[in-house]
């Protein structure tokens, strides 16, 4: 049967409107229950999190933004610095290339020009360079620019009286030895120049934590990361920065241990690799430079890992967002390998020195992370590059 519309008005007619209106109050009302029951729910999940989860800063940032005791003589910090230090980096692969290099960039603390950081008190007319090159621990994104290790090792060179030789900075960030080549061969290299090699951590993460002896190459290494957090990540630390909950869960789902690291034959067996692949690369940049007619010195770094951990050290080996489940026995177990390689390289009649030791008598905190360092460290890296140059007899080079 259908109605008429005029039947239909009729029957749609709300007869009682007070009931509609007790039934609306209920359903408000039991709405406003579920939302106690969940915001109560909420609040204990959250208040057992607190007792149960210590608080883990969720990226570098919000532990450098910490002051932590690597920090805390810094004449430098601020929130504004380290601000500045995070959104200044930007790094560049050129296409067909394992080329890594600092985009240009112009601020108060950082600069870069034509991949190149600035070097505080570099000459405006220099009879000789030193191309300073390595990985992310000699672009120092950690300090301003008067106190990375190039412009340490500029002002060294300046107290002795040697004016006219300018230190260039090319530091980018996770390369290896064989990208380090690589980017050299893009430069000019005169025959009054000296090219100086400072690397070792790179080459053991690439080759052993990573697996992947072909280099870093901008987001290659962090594929395995849920697309979801790698696209919504800045909003995902915001969460945790507040909830101790979302900080747990955070942390929890980002921390991975590599398949092959869960073997110590095939770490050991990376570590054995890594360190013919390190010494073939440097001997190959040794004949390079020479074949232009410049000098080249290697020097072996050091890290967190290269000597036994201090009791301060533990917070940055517990924060997987400063050193990554795994690092620790890559680390050791390329380290283990290296020993040799300055000795193989001398033998072969390379310039090479091992600072690896260099820190071992600092008793206080002057790294970051695994690798990173504070301005101390980078003094006490400067004045041993510099010491190397003149052991060398580079130095006196014309």
């Amino acid at each position: 049967m259908h109605l008429t519309s005029t039947e239909a008005s009729k029957g749609g007619e709300i007869k009682n409107p007070g009931a509609v209106k007790r039934a609306l109050s209920s359903g408000v009302r039991l709405l406003g229950a579920w939302l106690v029951v969940f915001a109560f729910l909420g609040l204990s999940v959250e208040g057992v999190a607190r007792l149960l989860f210590p608080y883990v800063p969720p990226s570098v940032w919000d532990y450098r933004s910490s002051r932590p005791p690597a920090y805390k003589n810094s004449p430098f910090f601020s929130q504004d610095f380290i601000q500045e230090s995070r959104a200044h980096q930007n790094w560049i692969n050129p296409k067909g290339t394992r080329i890594i290099y600092p985009g240009d960039y112009s601020g108060r603390w950082f600069n870069v020009s034509e991949g190149i950081r600035r070097t505080v008190g570099s000459p405006s007319t220099a009879e000789r360079r030193i191309l300073l090159i390595g990985s992310s621990t000699i672009y120092n994104a950690e300090v301003p620019d008067d106190f990375t290790i190039a412009s340490r090792l500029q002002a060294i060179l300046k107290s002795h009286g040697i004016a006219k030789i300018q230190v260039l900075n090319f530091g980018a960030s996770g390369v290896n030895v064989a990208q380090q080549l690589e980017r050299l061969k893009t430069l000019t290299i005169a025959p009054q120049d000296i090219v100086l090699f400072y690397d070792g951590t790179g080459d053991a993460m690439q080759g052993v934590f990573y697996a992947n002896f072909d280099g870093w190459i901008v987001g290659e290494n962090r594929k395995h990361l849920d697309n979801f957090i790698a696209r919504n990540r800045p909003a995902i630390e915001r969460l945790a920065r507040y909830s101790r909950f979302f900080n747990w869960l955070y942390a929890k789902s980002t921390n991975y241990l590599p398949e092959h690291l869960k073997h110590p034959d095939q770490i050991k067996s990376l570590a054995v690799e890594s360190e013919e692949k390190l010494l073939h690369g440097i001997l190959e940049t040794n004949a390079y430079v020479r074949s232009k007619g410049a000098a080249f010195v290697h020097v072996l770094q050091p890290d967190l890992f290269t000597r036994p951990l201090r009791d301060f050290e533990l917070p940055l080996v517990q924060n997987h967002f400063l050193t990554m489940e795994g690092t620790e026995p890559a680390l050791r177990a390329a380290h283990d390998e290296f020993k040799s390689l300055t000795g193989s390289l001398t033998s072969a009649g390379v310039v090479a020195f091992d600072a690896t030791n260099l820190l071992n008598d600092v008793t206080e905190p002057v790294y970051l992370d695994f690798a990173h360092t504070n301005e101390l460290a980078n003094q006490r890296i400067a004045e041993f590059l510099f010491e190397a140059l003149s052991r060398s007899g580079t130095l006196a080079k014309n």
